[in-house]
């Protein structure tokens, strides 16, 4: 996951540091997002907001994956064997770390475990939050055979891609008004999922197109907007499938994201400190996701202060401080460990 482009002959180039800013403003999402407690006595508004405008992290995440490996230029084999290998281990290594806290300290029987190690690799296991592992994975598979079809493809026709996809999230604002078969049957299936966020982050990286900013700001308005007036008008409709990952309000959130950031911070210059900052701190963010559920809810949930209820944003707001440090220093700890790239999928080398 190192974010580094590479030439056709797979010669290294400088780092791209807006794709760095991405990797941890979406590492800053999702901790923000699994922050709260559920007895944090927010009221609905405040959790809501909190999970529509942290929601991005996860699309965010899959397009600078996107952006760094589309299109793959190597046979799939090398690809699959360089790629493949820095996740499969590190996500068995804390799906088997995650499972057996599972049984000493969640209640969970051996029945349970069992069936959880057997269901490797074929669902998360051990945590919810695991799936994102599993999907990115998926997507690696697939990015080789996307890729001479990315390689050959006109930009307009990548765009019609992108609109199917598109229109599959618009499934769930559709199906007020018409009967849509979101099935396998579907006329437009194979178009919808987190391939599109994959796509989407190439299409930006490759592109960059120039919206006016007052567009930008409008891909943020638009959703927060919508979000109010159903919360304000109390309508009947799944908040979390109509403002979630695969939803056109979240997908033209992380397009607003990804241009704003790329514009900006490819217009400056970063001291060369600051610069090696970002790139460690990015490097991290992979086992920072994977260790965080642990930190906040065995760790710093325990602690006196997060333990009272009724704490609000405030509380929410400060596990959110205190997990993202820790899981970023255990992250940074263990990269300089030898077997470190099996555990975080990063290992610190000398010229770091």
């Amino acid at each position: 996951m190192e974010n580094i482009e590479t030439t056709s002959k797979n010669k290294p180039k400088e780092r791209i540091i807006y794709l760095d800013i991405l990797r941890i403003f979406a590492c800053v999402l999702i901790v923000l997002m699994h922050s709260p407690r559920p007895d944090s006595g927010m009221s609905g508004y405040q959790a809501s907001s909190i999970s529509l405008l942290t929601a991005p992290g996860i699309g965010l995440f899959f397009m600078v994956s996107g952006a760094l490996l589309l299109p793959v230029r190597i046979s799939s084999s090398a690809f699959w064997r360089r790629r493949i290998s820095k996740i499969i281990f590190p996500v068995l290594c804390w799906t088997l770390f995650y499972v057996i806290d599972n049984y000493f300290y969640g209640g969970a029987t051996v029945r349970e475990i069992l069936r959880s190690l057997l269901s490797f690799p074929f669902r998360a296991c051990g945590r919810g939050f695991l799936w994102f592992m599993y999907t990115l994975t998926g997507l690696y598979l697939l990015a080789p055979i996307l890729s001479p079809w990315l390689l050959r493809c006109s930009r307009r026709e990548l765009e019609a891609v992108l609109l199917f996809w598109c229109v599959t999230m618009f499934y769930p604002l559709l199906k007020g008004f018409f009967d849509i078969d979101d099935s396998t049957g579907g006329i437009l299936y194979y178009f919808s999922g987190y391939a599109g966020y994959f796509l989407l982050g190439h299409y930006l990286h490759k592109y960059t197109p120039r919206l006016r900013w007052w567009c930008l700001l409008l891909c943020f308005i638009v959703p927060v907007g919508c979000a109010v007036y159903c919360k304000t008008t109390h309508l009947q409709i799944d908040f979390y499938n109509l403002f979630w990952y695969l939803s056109i309000f979240i997908a033209v959130m992380c397009f607003a994201w990804f241009n704003m950031i790329q514009r900006f911070f490819s217009r400056i210059t970063l001291l060369s400190r600051l610069s090696g900052a970002l790139t460690t701190l990015s490097n991290c963010t992979f086992g920072m996701f994977l260790m965080h559920i642990f930190l906040m809810r065995r760790c710093i949930w325990s602690l006196p202060y997060f333990r009272e209820p009724n704490g609000g944003v405030l509380q929410s707001l400060l596990i959110f401080v205190s997990t993202f440090f820790l899981s970023f220093l255990f992250t940074y700890l263990l990269s300089f460990l030898p077997f470190a790239t099996y555990i975080i999928g990063y290992k610190r080398t000398k010229k770091q």
